[in-house]
């Protein structure tokens, strides 16, 4: 990340920190914790201009929890561009000004630092599915940084885990999220993909499990839950737990998912991803793995720079393009 990148996630911590400090300081009172389900409504949306890089925008989005609304960093391309692809969706049918594919890229968790973490924006991948035409929106799920709240997804122990319920919890900011942005009329609402890194891309499998209308894809970036177990590396709390979340996950799943891993992950290791996606398939699910060579000094940071495109990039522009046909078919 450049000093320049770092400049400007502060600065947007800043911003819509004290953009939200007016909304809520009502008097001494919070006005999240009164306000009906048509005054949290009313607070959704965008805050403050587009900014010039990608269209960079803040945005409040609900969550899980009405009381806890979500920061949200959005990355649009400009209405000139045509962009590359769209997952289901024919660039050379298509205006500049129709509705664009969207995609939810939804972060990792550190539990040493969750509460101070900046804005994250993901630049790199960001920028990649901007480049071919797609919405972005990155929502920072609660208990995290400027979100803020109980770290609602962390309600377990390392000695009794709970893999999937955890997920579920996570997956209701993302739910949420994606129900919202169906709505936006530069969004197209049947073109969505979820996109996850570390914990998020655990809970981006968990959404997958409960197909929700406008999801035709999971890309899930060296996803997981309880890695570093006591701080050792390539400990996992409860990895048998984890896998059979996985297959409770890929039994309920229709959604197509694609899986991608680096060989030097410390977090989730190839032999700990490969059961997990073979828990996912041989439950009916659908997943499609992939274990790429060693990535820098830790590959689970994969999909941070543009130096991951060149691993990853060609999956996962396959991934999005296979199932065109058919949709197009049903146009």
């Amino acid at each position: 990340m450049t000093n320049g990148h770092r400049r400007g996630n502060a600065l947007a911590v800043v911003a819509i920190m004290s953009a939200w400090f007016l909304l809520t300081a009502t008097g001494g009172t919070d006005r999240t914790a009164t306000a009906g389900a048509g005054d949290h409504e009313r607070l959704y949306g965008p805050f403050g201009p587009e900014g010039p890089r990608m269209r960079e925008q803040l945005w409040i989005l609900p969550g899980g929890d009405p009381g806890i609304p979500l920061r949200a960093t959005l990355f649009r391309p400009n209405d000139r561009d045509e962009g590359q692809s769209g997952l289901f969706t024919l660039a050379s049918h298509r205006s500049s000004r129709e509705r664009r594919p969207l995609v939810i890229i939804s972060h990792g968790t550190d539990a040493a630092t969750r509460q101070s973490t900046s804005m994250p924006v993901f630049y790199w991948l960001s920028r990649w599915f901007v480049d071919r035409g797609y919405v972005v929106v990155v929502p920072q799920r609660r208990g995290h940084g400027a979100t803020g709240g109980e770290l609602a997804e962390a309600f377990d122990t390392c000695n009794q885990p709970q893999h999937a319920q955890a997920g579920e919890v996570a997956a209701d900011d993302i739910a949420a999220v994606l129900a919202y942005m169906r709505r936006q009329p530069f969004v197209d609402p049947d073109n969505v993909v979820a996109a996850g890194i570390s914990s998020g891309g655990w809970a981006s499998l968990a959404l997958a499990a409960r197909n929700p209308d406008g999801l035709v894809g999971v890309v899930n970036f060296a996803g997981g839950r309880g890695a570093y177990a006591r701080g050792v590396p390539g400990a996992i709390c409860g990895p048998d737990t984890l896998v059979a979340a996985a297959g409770q996950f890929g039994a309920r799943s229709k959604v197509p998912t694609l899986w991608v891993y680096a060989s030097n992950d410390t977090f989730f290791a190839p032999e700990l991803a490969t059961r997990m996606a073979d828990a996912w398939t041989g439950s009916g699910g659908k997943a499609e793995l992939h274990v790429l060579e060693p990535y820098g000094s830790e590959g689970h940071y994969l999909a941070d720079d543009r130096a991951g495109w060149k691993r990853w990039g060609g999956y996962l522009d396959a991934f999005l393009w296979r199932p065109r046909a058919s949709y197009a078919s049903k146009s």
